[in-house]
């Protein structure tokens, strides 16, 4: 029987990973590789991010055609100004600013049994046959108000959750610290009562995993955080800081209704593994349907959702080139053609867990997902350059109508000089000069061609594009590494000559010191596997140019973390990945306050140039004005000037997408775009079907070789049968 059951194992390579019922149906086909490690929203950060985005809505969200990245109102009636008030607080009088966010009215959650006032009282009887949410027979709904907004917030502060976001909101929101402080007491209250009445046999951890301490979080004192009436609430800030609005976009601010808080903390239910943390329960354009991380998960359409339209982008004027080739570019996309109609245009969203590469890509070929980004190893498999430079898929790609779709990250690959290193830091003439060179000699393009396969714009200043701040063309250039080349109309590098020189003027001729000895660097880095050793080598090689020897300190994460915290180091590689699209949130990484040991912020370079940190203050709270963009000119022009970066990337996001993938424009902020996406189902089933159509002729011939040993042992066996 093995040619059947080798024929059973050919047939099956051609079966669909989904029901053959959902052949045409309205369904989104995407890949997560990582199981989300929460579902709760002040709890879940980056994993977890692209399913919540469609299940939860923050008040605000991203415009999902314009760039620069533009606020939009999505619960709330519109983006708040801020105003000016003058409040006491703990004695002391401030100039608050105050943002007032209105909802709409009319937004119901999606059904769900915590809405039932008889199921927040469960007996073990009552759920002996539930395994999860589905299993409730009565579920319910009701209006989104302010006070959910109000809790969502307040909830943020319980140090139980490790919200990881809170050491921010802490500086930024009115009584933030001392709120959660007064929780944490409350919480030590408790459990020592408890502790008290168990006797020394408690064990705090399995106690509370089944009866968690809910606090009434309404009863202490938090002036950041005010319901004004049932639609109106107000955040409180102690000083003016515009990027709360952006903060206020992420799941941490979206709505969490106190029925669900205290539905999910029953015991009944926690025993079961029923949780919050899992389920979350929104008013967005999805709810949960299936969570099974090994394997799916799936988000149906909301039959409660408020309903939202797609949205439109006007023409820019012929005075804004950059804006208008974005508008053609999207309009060639099919981008444009659906503004005013309702969303969300796909039913039904299944995320399949993909841990390796291969099979994702395989599928994707096949036709079973929608979208795929590009692993390195297959780069050249799905995409090539022409003779001018341009990228286009490959021709294999393109008979199969694939697209492709590109975006720069909001990110930025550098590596960091230790400022208060007296080799490599420092802020004389020569001591810059030395940083300069190293910058010139340091090729980002060939690092890009290499290891990036061309996904990487050239970084100029910390600032990507498509965030307010940059500026390409003759005005963004670096001029200390870079010259304008008028007739190519680009940035050209200087040359290693001029390095050299620079390296001399610093005391340095030809990488040798005063001393007669070679100048060492010490460079900690975490390039830790056999695939990362051709860069390192790469790295090493940029700084021999000119003669400087690059001593490699390589270590794991962890190791290289303690380093940073230490501030045990020369020369550090790095990168960071914007949390919000706004040049502050760049810029703040060196910003002389948030240098490493003066509170443990981001600014590893420890840079502090006091006319840096004087712009940086005037600049971080102005709106995206000229006036702005003249100071982010002036510290960009510092920090070229100091080089305490080597500057590397902004890296740039490959996605390919079938032909039947509509409004399939990535947008690297990770908003709640799936509400966006729509299917052409007759053209993918069709396809699906005409790449995965049997080849019977190879089967056939497999068989038939296998039959005839069989056919021959048959006979033989019937042969000894009638002999006997």
């Amino acid at each position: 029987m093995g040619w059947l059951a080798l024929g059973a194992v050919l047939l099956a390579s051609w079966n669909s990973p989904y029901p053959a019922a959902d052949e045409r149906a309205n369904v989104l086909y995407t890949s997560f590789t990582e199981e989300p490690r929460h579902l709760d929203p002040a709890r879940a950060y980056g994993s977890g991010y692209d399913q919540l985005y469609q299940i939860l809505e923050p008040p605000f969200q991203y415009h999902f055609l314009k760039r620069p990245y533009t606020l939009l109102p999505l619960t709330a009636t519109d983006v708040p100004r801020p105003e000016t008030r003058t409040l006491t607080w703990r004695g002391e009088t401030l100039q608050a600013t105050v943002y007032t966010i209105r909802i709409k009215r009319g937004i119901r959650y999606q059904n769900h049994p915590c809405f039932v006032e008889a199921n927040r009282r469960l007996t073990p009887e009552g759920v002996r046959q539930v395994r999860s949410v589905e299993d409730f027979a009565q579920a319910a709904t009701r209006e989104l108000v302010a006070a959910d907004y109000v809790l969502a917030i307040r909830r943020l502060a319980d140090p139980r959750l490790s919200c990881p976001v809170l050491p921010t909101l802490k500086q930024n929101i009115l009584g933030l610290r001392e709120y959660g402080d007064m929780l944490a007491s409350a919480i030590d209250e408790e459990r020592k009562r408890r502790r008290e009445i168990a006797g020394p046999l408690y064990n705090q951890e399995q106690d509370e995993k089944y009866r968690p301490i809910r606090l009434d979080y309404g009863a202490f004192e938090f002036p950041g955080i005010r319901e004004v009436d049932s639609h109106t609430f107000e955040v409180v800030l102690p000083h003016p800081y515009p990027q709360i609005l952006y903060w206020m976009i992420l799941p941490f601010f979206s709505p969490v209704p106190p029925e669900a808080t205290e539905f999910f903390d029953q015991p009944v239910l926690l025993e079961r593994s029923i949780i919050f943390d899992r389920n979350p329960v929104g008013t967005g354009p999805y709810r949960l349907a299936e969570y099974d991380p090994t394997n799916q998960i799936v988000l149906v359409r909301n039959e409660n959702f408020h309903g939202e339209a797609y949205p439109d982008l006007a023409r820019p004027g012929a005075d804004d080139p950059n804006a208008l080739a974005l508008y053609e570019k999207m309009r060639a996309e099919g981008m444009l053609a659906d503004a005013g109609k309702p969303l969300p245009m796909t039913d039904r969203v299944v995320l399949r867990r993909e841990k390796e590469w291969i099979p994702l890509w395989n599928k994707f070929l096949q036709g079973y997902y929608d979208m795929s980004e590009i692993s390195s190893d297959l780069f050249d498999q799905a995409v090539t350059l022409t003779s001018q430079g341009d990228v286009r898929v490959s021709d294999e790609m393109a008979r199969r109508g694939i697209r492709l779709l590109t975006t720069p990250l909001p990110k930025v690959y550098y590596l960091a000089f230790n400022m208060r290193d007296p080799r490599v830091g420092g802020y004389s003439e020569k001591q810059r000069k030395l940083r300069q060179a190293i910058n010139i000699a340091f090729d980002s393009e060939e690092e890009i061609a290499i290891f990036f396969n061309g996904r990487g714009i050239p970084a100029h200043s910390p600032i990507p594009p498509e965030v307010f701040g940059y500026e390409d063309g003759e005005a963004g250039i670096n001029p200390f590494s870079y010259r304008w080349d008028a007739r190519l109309k680009k940035p050209v590098r200087r040359s290693l000559e001029e390095a050299k020189r620079l390296l001399a003027e610093a005391g340095y001729p030809d990488g040798y010191g005063p001393d007669g000895r070679p100048l060492v660097i010490g460079f900690d880095n975490a390039y830790v596997s056999a695939t990362d050793r051709p860069h390192l080598r790469f790295i090493v090689k940029q700084f021999a140019k000119l003669g400087i020897r690059l001593e490699s300190r390589t270590s794991d994460y962890n190791r290289l973390w303690d380093k940073v915290m230490d501030g045990n180091y020369q020369l550090l590689a790095w990168g960071w990945l914007a949390d919000y699209p706004d040049p502050e949130n760049f810029l703040f990484l060196l910003y002389g306050p948030n240098a490493r040991g003066k509170g443990g912020s981001e600014n590893n370079a420890n840079y502090a140039n006091p006319e840096f940190d004087r712009l940086f203050v005037q600049m971080r709270n102005l709106s995206n004005t000229p006036e702005r963009l003249a100071l982010i000119r002036r510290m960009n022009r510092l920090f070229q000037e100091d080089a305490p970066w080597v500057l590397g990337n902004h890296p740039v996001l490959y996605a390919l997408v079938h032909q039947w993938y509509g409004n399939a424009y990535p947008h690297a902020m990770y908003p709640n775009i799936m509400k966006y996406r729509k299917i052409d189902v007759g053209a993918r089933a069709d396809r699906q079907n005409q790449w995965n159509t049997p080849h019977w002729g190879p089967v056939l011939v497999v068989l038939l070789v296998l039959a005839v040993p069989a056919a021959a042992g048959i006979r033989a066996a019937i042969r000894h049968a009638r002999e006997a």
